[in-house]
């Protein structure tokens, strides 16, 4: 069953300079417990497709619908209700500084209306998921940038989502910190759950997803099993940002 479906979707911004085309007429479909990763250069329209398919940012023209429900025509009220379906991991972890690392994970669960008890309790069992029980009672200024994506992906799991977005999720990570926010996001894809992943972690990209998507000046210039575009890719421009990206230095 397609959770989402992405209809000949564009996207412009307009700024003193002119127009920026971010999307050029994409259309996707993202299919129930698949994984997808997205990649390509920056600015070629990655962040901006993820953030259109829950409307996030609102497409110049095309249509995003969910399980088959257009979001154009949604109230605003409707539209939370249908984002509520879809968790997002931003580069930034957006924490509440004020807040510990328990109240973070439970705080869209208030918002939902559950109760402090089933929300503590629930926010406690994510937190082992991710390898943070012990930090319950920390700040986010007491974790390291690794920790913090962590709590925000506990906190994007606290709303039970049928899709997790991330957007680029470990590119504001030094390098050290990598490793343990990928081993949480292989872990979540094992469990089935529907997956879109903008990625720089071009070999986190081959091992995780069951399709990767190749971006190229706002358009999908490829499409296909990891194995195919990492071992055989089509098109020319697909080749040189793999050749780029893969051997930096030949």
């Amino acid at each position: 069953m397609a959770e989402i479906k992405i209809e000949n979707v564009s996207k412009t911004y307009s700024s003193k300079e002119g127009t920026v085309q971010a999307l050029k007429n994409v259309s996707l479909t993202i299919r129930s417990g698949e994984i997808y990763g997205i990649i390509g250069m920056s600015g070629a329209g990655k962040s901006t497709l993820v953030r259109c398919m829950n409307f996030l940012e609102q497409p110049t023209s095309g249509n995003v619908l969910i399980k088959g429900r257009a979001l154009g025509g949604l109230k605003e009220k409707e539209l939370r209700k249908q984002r509520e379906q879809i968790g997002m991991i931003f580069q930034h972890f957006n924490l509440l500084m004020q807040k510990s690392v328990l109240e973070n994970v439970c705080f869209p669960m208030y918002i939902q209306g559950k109760k402090k008890k089933e929300a503590r309790e629930k926010a406690e069992e994510l937190l082992e998921i991710v390898g943070l029980k012990e930090k319950a009672n920390a700040f986010p200024s007491q974790l390291s940038g690794g920790q913090k994506q962590r709590v925000a992906i506990a906190r994007a799991l606290s709303m039970n989502p049928e899709v997790m977005l991330f957007d680029e999720p470990t590119s504001a990570l030094d390098p050290e910190m990598v490793g343990d926010v990928l081993q949480i996001m292989k872990k979540l894809a094992e469990s089935g759950l529907t997956m879109v992943i903008v990625t720089h972690e071009m070999a986190f990209a081959k091992e995780v997803s069951d399709r990767v998507i190749f971006m190229d000046q706002g358009v999908i210039a490829e499409q296909g099993a990891p194995e195919d575009i990492f071992g055989n890719p089509k098109e020319a421009r697909t080749k040189e940002f793999l050749h780029r990206v893969l051997h930096p230095q030949a």
